[in-house]
């Protein structure tokens, strides 16, 4: 049996398809909302929206107990 080694394609990351979507999405998306539409796991999107906040990218209002995100 051999395997052949593969690259992977270029193409936008989680932060990009994040960053894209909150664009398409003006009222704002929760961190389930991203995980379901990125087919993500949770954790891997907080990460990511914890660096997009950071970075003065994306901004978070909270509503009740839901967080939403949105494009800055």
């Amino acid at each position: 049996m051999t395997f052949i080694i593969i690259k992977a394609t270029p193409g936008l990351n989680t932060n990009g398809k994040i960053l894209g979507l909150l664009e398409k999405f003006p009222d704002g998306l929760t961190v389930k909302q991203l995980s379901n539409l990125l087919n993500r796991p949770i954790s891997m999107i907080q990460t990511c929206l914890k660096l997009l906040v950071s970075c003065q990218k994306v901004t978070v209002k909270k509503t009740g107990v839901l967080r939403y995100y949105y494009l800055k």
